[in-house]
């Protein structure tokens, strides 16, 4: 029987061999055996031998290997300690070999640069490779792409050996196939710490071998203690600590030049001695101060500036109300009759009131809205007045510095920070791209994204205020809740008066709806210097005003107002080219 099968496996080799020769005889080289011997050390780390048995059929130098070193797991950039202990032939005799680097990868190139050879030649890379056994809940795991998918060549046979004396072998996959691919065309021999598994298939170019070994969580295993993994972490993701630089240096700057200053006592009524003002503690809990009636000496532009650090359109809006309160302006409702609704316009009266005791902002607003007449619609004021808007914050922010509110320009401030931080985001992104071919962690980008996003969010936060810009910004507050909750009724309901002062302030405050339901809560009719503003309607009135406004003033001819760290086993994770190992190689 034995003599039968032996012959049958001649003839079989026999016929076989022009199909053979058929199909790798042609190409320059051929792997004929890749056998990786793999030993899990008790640190962790892997001792691999890999025996790769070459037939050249053209005259070749050797070949190379290319090894990655750097992995991305999860959003987690691991980078492997690699070293070669040796390199020899089947004779175990030295072979000359070359390292370079290469993006993610280690490149060996193998051979004697001198000298060229043919025919058959096995080669034995010994390297060890610490970091990449994986800890899981339930299980440690080697998760290893033994052959690598980038060899440009056939590999006729291909088997990987685990050796694993201090820890049980609990499970076990492997893949055969392109990267990706889930296909287990593969055999397994396995005991409690030794497995060995082999690819029932010749692998085509761009195919691989990968292996997955689940180890029992009750091991000899003496992984890196908690300061080293976590100092390591550190070291391997030096990308992410590049793509915060531009967050950590604005919080910093904000810390030592941008917290509020404050004054040492808690009256916030009076102005004091500027040198008693120190920065604002961080977490500091400060009394609300009663507050029922507008600020003396600030308008309603610099009002909500102060809150928010910002000229909106709200405050021009207030503004205009503003200077009608003061008896500036008339503004009247108009109506005006359509095809089948109505159309609702505004006229903007002068008065012949004299600007002179007018702050800037205000008279160059009276000035820019009349333009040298005596009645302007707001319709008419479209894609016309939108040029204006810049110098009158540009005022609103002088005023505000000139009265000792801030200690620098706040446009100023913010123009210079913004300029800092996008210098700082340039340099930033130029160096995590230089580093992304080694690193390969996409995920760092994101990160950069996220921290300029917020860096210019904390931009706006850096102007200064002083002693009495902080007092005067805590009685803003005071007046906005007060407001908001209408704890003056009672006090100052029989002051109509006290509505038309107030309602300027609402606007830049966000509470003139608030008001607008509380005046008719109260029966009181709308401010004189609203024309055609009724009380049962006026918050729809106001409402519609304030849309107008923002689309008139605020508008302008050009339409604009100014990696896989998944486990091998659970959740069919695992695949063909995943995890560590992998690379490829080729002859030169």
């Amino acid at each position: 029987m034995k003599k039968i099968f032996f012959a049958f496996l001649s003839l079989l080799l026999f016929f076989s061999k022009p199909a053979f020769a058929q199909k790798y005889g042609s190409h320059p080289y051929i792997i004929n055996n890749f056998e990786a011997e793999i030993d899990l050390n008790k640190d962790t780390s892997l001792t691999v031998t890999e025996k790769i048995n070459t037939q050249f059929n053209i005259p070749s130098h050797g070949i190379f290997r290319v090894i990655p070193v750097t992995y991305t797991a999860g959003a987690k950039t691991i980078n492997a300690d690699f070293e070669i202990l040796s390199l020899t032939d089947e004779s175990d005799n030295p072979v000359p070999y070359e390292t370079s680097r290469l993006k993610q990868s280690v490149n060996i190139k193998i051979g004697n640069p001198d000298r060229e050879i043919t025919g058959e030649k096995t080669y034995l890379l010994k390297y060890r490779i610490k970091g990449i056994v994986l800890r899981y809940e339930n299980h440690d795991e080697i998760y290893w792409n033994v052959t690598g998918w980038e060899w440009d060549t056939w590999i006729v046979k291909a088997s990987a050996t685990i050796n694993s004396p201090y820890a049980e072998i609990a499970n076990h996959h492997c893949f055969v196939g392109s990267f990706g691919e889930k296909e287990t065309d593969c055999s397994v021999q396995s005991s409690k710490n030794k497995i060995v598994f082999s690819a029932n298939t010749p692998l085509e170019p761009g195919e691989n071998l990968t292996v997955v070994t689940g180890l029992n969580k009750n091991n000899q295993l003496a992984f890196p203690g908690f300061f080293e993994r976590t100092l390591k972490i550190i070291i391997d993701n030096s990308g992410y600590l590049l793509a915060l630089l531009p967050l950590a240096v604005i919080l910093i700057a904000w810390y030592k030049k941008g917290r509020d200053l404050k004054y040492q006592s808690d009256n916030v009524y009076i102005k004091q001695d500027p040198k008693t003002a120190k920065a604002k503690p961080l977490f500091a809990r400060e009394h609300l101060p009663t507050v029922y009636s507008p600020i003396e000496g600030l308008t309603p532009a610099e009002i909500g500036t102060i809150l928010d650090e910002k000229m909106d359109m709200n405050d021009l809006i207030a503004e205009i109300v503003e200077l009608a309160r003061l008896g500036f302006l008339e503004i009247k409702k108009t109506e005006e009759k359509g095809f089948l609704v109505n159309k609702t316009n505004y006229l903007f009266t002068k008065k012949g009131k004299s600007p002179s005791n007018l702050k800037e902002h205000q008279k160059l607003l009276l000035e820019k809205l009349f333009n040298n007449k005596e009645e302007v619609t707001l319709e008419s004021l479209k894609n016309r007045f939108y040029k204006h808007i810049p110098a009158f914050k540009d005022k609103v922010y002088v005023s505000l510095t000139k009265e000792e509110v801030f200690d620098k320009d706040p446009q100023k401030v913010i123009k210079k920070w913004y300029l800092v931080i996008f210098l700082i985001g340039l340099a930033v992104s130029v160096a995590i791209f230089s580093l992304f071919p080694t690193q390969g962690n996409p995920f760092v980008f994101v990160v950069l994204v996220f921290s300029l996003v917020a860096s210019f969010l904390v931009v706006r936060h850096m102007p200064r205020k002083t002693g009495w810009g902080y007092s005067l910004y805590r009685q803003i507050k005071g007046l906005k809740y007060y407001l908001d909750k209408g704890k003056w009724r009672e006090e100052i309901a029989e002051k109509n008066l006290f509505f038309q002062e107030i309602l300027p302030l609402s606007i830049s405050l966000g509470l003139v709806h608030k008001l607008s339901r509380e005046m008719a809560d109260l029966g009181v009719e709308p401010p004189s210097y609203l024309n055609g503003f009724t009380a049962a309607s006026f918050s729809s009135d106001f409402s519609s005003f304030s849309s107008s406004v923002s689309g008139n003033l605020g508008s302008s001819p050009s339409g604009r107002s100014g990696f896989s760290g998944s486990s091998g086993f659970s959740g069919g994770g695992g695949f063909s080219g995943g995890g560590f190992g992998g690379g490829g190689g080729g002859r030169w």
